[in-house]
């Protein structure tokens, strides 16, 4: 039986038209190989203009995980520790890859939905300089987090002060970082605050594949170009992926997909909630999860969704630039157990 894959990732979404004809234009006579073309050189220039960043470097990849990869490894020795919250990608659902390419322990936190407290940073450095433990190099956060939350503004700041003042560098990872600024109505520059390197998703928000990394202090990542290689994603033919950035940022269309599927997400939100069901995490962002139980699950047997957890009831819903209201009624319809 075939499954709809409507909701289960914004991964699964198809490539936003915008992008299939900036390839088709991309394909088009030969230029330089490995970022040495004009694609690369627009892509980099809009990135930095974005996000404020006007001396950050920044380095292509053709997938997320690749991209917070590079970003970690070229932030640490062997003997250094990656903190990050108790749900994070790079810890969950990255198979240890920056761990096994850095060699650097990767240490979970506690947090809300993804959130961590400030404090937990000074805990972690207390013990900084003993040669008994792993050294407290960067910690990871990430926007909107994988529990569908946003890092406030505000919030952000405070954390990522605290962070620099423990001597810690500070990545985001921005997979869905273009539904987080949607969300909170705020600069994209306001919703990395004062990062140090930051991964800016684009495969989740539209793109046929590819993701970059923003390295807004480079001389604190003087390797980044070397681990980029090392691991494959130096692309020869990299406008394909440069161009793809090209469409989505021209007149903020990254913006407009990323609200859209922010809205299709309030959307369902507001439906589930009114229907009954219990939430297991505000939604925030692009993402909901929900409690449902086994008739309400078999009722959605149609769909196929993720359940982050297989011992808790709760499904996640991923609503992406494709995802239509029509959609989103037939799961609340079906929910009713009028479908």
């Amino acid at each position: 039986m075939q499954h709809s894959a409507a909701f289960a990732s914004d991964n699964a979404a198809p490539t936003h038209p915008a992008v299939l004809e900036a390839l088709i234009r991309a394909n088009d006579g030969a230029v330089g190989s490995y970022g040495r073309d004009p694609f690369t050189e627009r892509a980099t220039a809009q990135l930095r203009t974005v996000f404020a960043s006007p001396e950050a470097e920044v380095v292509f990849a053709f997938t997320g995980t690749a991209a917070n990869v590079i970003a970690l490894s070229a932030a640490v020795r062997p003997w250094h520790e990656i903190l990050c919250s108790d749900v994070a990608h790079a810890l969950l659902d990255e198979a240890g890859g920056p761990v096994r390419i850095s060699g650097a322990q990767l240490t979970r936190l506690p947090s809300d939905d993804g959130i961590i407290d400030a404090g937990e940073l000074e805990r972690r450095v207390a013990r900084r300089g003993d040669v008994h433990h792993s050294q407290p190099r960067i910690v990871t956060i990430t926007q909107s987090t994988e529990n569908g939350r946003v890092w406030t503004a505000p919030v952000l700041r405070e954390f990522i002060d605290r962070a620099h003042a423990a001597d810690l560098l500070v990545h985001i990872d921005g997979s869905r970082i273009a539904n987080a600024v949607a969300a909170l109505g705020v600069t994209p520059a306001e919703a990395i605050g004062d990062a140090d390197i930051v991964t800016v998703g684009g495969t989740k928000n539209g793109q046929m594949f590819g993701d970059a990394v923003l390295v807004r202090r480079p001389e604190l990542f003087d390797g980044i170009r070397f681990v980029q290689k090392q691991i494959g994603q130096l692309a020869s033919k990299q406008r394909f992926v440069a161009a793809q950035f090209e469409a989505m940022l021209t007149d903020d269309l990254w913006l407009q997909v990323a609200a859209h599927a922010n809205a299709m997400a309030a959307r369902l939100s507001a439906g589930v909630t009114a229907l009954g069901f219990r939430l297991a995490a505000p939604t925030e962002a692009n993402e909901v999860f929900v409690y449902l139980d086994d008739a309400a699950r078999d009722r959605l047997s149609d769909y196929a969704v993720h359940q982050p957890d297989a011992l808790t009831p709760v499904f996640r819903f991923v609503c992406s630039w494709a995802t239509t209201a029509d959609e989103v009624d037939d799961v609340l319809e079906r929910l009713r157990g009028r479908s």
